[in-house]
């Protein structure tokens, strides 16, 4: 395809493409995917060449928009690294062609992220602010409607580890119990996503997207836990999952009328127990910048901040 208005042509990248999209260099405070991790990723099928978009101008590259997805999909859910050359103003026009080719290609209604990743305190650093500023012009531009800057976390097993809960039980639960749990907390939540799908399909449509989508992360579903008090009285759950990469603290909820009292605690450092019990080595999290209760018990059970990332989504 041809962009006029920028003057660009964008097209799909193809096997023979691959030196050149490997051959991109950033010195930027956001995270991009070079050479190395691009091989690796691309042995794997999380990165392909027909996921990758390519802006020409004059002949010359002036854009990369790198796709991620699971290897056995058959579309990414993540536009993993954008990358341009020139003037900021160029970078903004040049990134939105990118992002609109590739959500024309994959389905713009599909669940599709835009991520970037930049450094903790990043609001201090005016090439930081500068590198999201453009990221975040072309995302509204290429059809992102939703911005939400989320903060990860992580810890290894040599970290002191936190102490189990004395006060709640944990134990199996079936699907349809947990469906009736992610629906019960959304009440309250200080979760964006949650307060967006809610506020535009409803609670149930919210749980049965919850259920779909855990269930088909990386990791095992007997470790998913039900939490109640020893007279039996629901209190939460945890569902310890897995990213592509790392041990995940995927979701924990405590149910709107047990909030307050510090259960937030007692369900993270069960999550911690069962993936380095599970000889897991590394255990990560993510939680919305803005939710302050969740940052604060990552930190209690022993997490350091690794990053920030900004969530462009539909």
């Amino acid at each position: 395809m041809t962009d006029a208005s920028a003057s660009l042509t964008i097209r799909r990248a193809g096997p023979d493409d691959l030196p050149a999209l490997s051959a991109w260099r950033s010195d930027g405070p956001v995270a991009w995917v070079d050479a190395s991790r691009f091989a690796a990723e691309l042995s794997t099928r999380s990165y392909r060449p027909e996921w990758s978009w390519i802006a020409e101008e004059g002949g010359r590259a002036v854009g990369r928009a790198l796709w991620w997805g699971t290897p056995t999909a058959d579309r990414p859910s993540t536009l993993d690294c954008l990358l341009t050359s020139g003037a900021t103003g160029a970078a903004e026009n040049v990134g939105a062609a990118l992002i609109r080719a590739g959500r024309d290609a994959f389905g713009s209604a599909a669940a599709l992220e835009f991520n970037v990743d930049v450094p903790p305190r990043w609001n201090d650093d005016p090439a930081a602010v500068a590198a999201v500023r453009w990221r975040d012009a072309a995302a509204r531009a290429g059809g992102f409607t939703r911005r939400t800057e989320r903060v990860s976390f992580a810890r290894s097993d040599a970290d002191p580890w936190p102490e189990r809960s004395t006060r709640l039980r944990f134990g199996a639960a079936s699907d349809e119990a947990f469906r009736e749990l992610f629906a019960r907390v959304a009440a309250g939540s200080l979760d964006a996503h949650t307060l967006d799908m809610v506020d535009r399909e409803g609670v149930d449509a919210l749980a049965d997207d919850d259920l779909a989508f855990y269930l088909s992360l990386p990791g095992e579903r007997e470790a998913w836990r039900a939490a109640e008090l020893q007279d039996e009285t629901p209190v939460g759950f945890i569902v310890p999952t897995r990213t592509a990469y790392d041990a995940s603290i995927s979701y924990l909820g405590v149910l709107p009328e047990h909030r307050g009292l510090g259960y937030v605690h007692d369900l993270l450092a069960e999550m911690v127990h069962v993936h380095h019990g599970d000889a897991q080595a590394r255990i990560v999290g993510t939680t919305d910048a803005a939710n302050t209760p969740m940052r604060a018990a990552f930190e209690r059970a022993g997490f350091s901040l690794t990053r920030a990332r900004i969530v462009h989504a539909q």
